[in-house]
């Protein structure tokens, strides 16, 4: 009953992920589109190693694996693509010459 269950909900989620996707709800590019069809894949794996359906736990895994991909590349490409903090330049080219405030840690 557990396996089926696994099974059902695996399938039912990443149904539920294309349909989703085939809509325009989610892009193709989201993380939670990924991340929903990684669990699902997961769960099915489960399901599919009760039953000792090899071939589907194998082909689950690999779809979960796709989609860990998928999310390692979108998080990725999102962090490169933030800008970075305004630079302000120095313009004198002298070193400072005046009194700093210095923090030290005592020992």
């Amino acid at each position: 009953m557990i396996a089926a269950a696994l099974g059902w909900v695996g399938t039912v989620g990443t149904f539920s992920a294309y349909v989703l996707l085939s809509r325009g709800r989610w892009h193709a590019t989201s993380i939670r589109y990924a991340a929903l069809n990684g669990v699902a894949g997961l769960l099915g794996a489960m399901g599919s190693s009760l039953y000792g359906a090899w071939p589907s736990v194998v082909s689950n895994l690999l779809w979960s694996g796709v989609a860990a991909h998928s999310i390692v590349l979108i998080y990725l490409e999102r962090r490169d693509a933030r800008p970075a903090g305004p630079a302000e330049p120095n313009t004198d080219p002298e070193p400072r010459t005046d009194d700093m405030l210095v923090l030290a840690r005592a020992a």
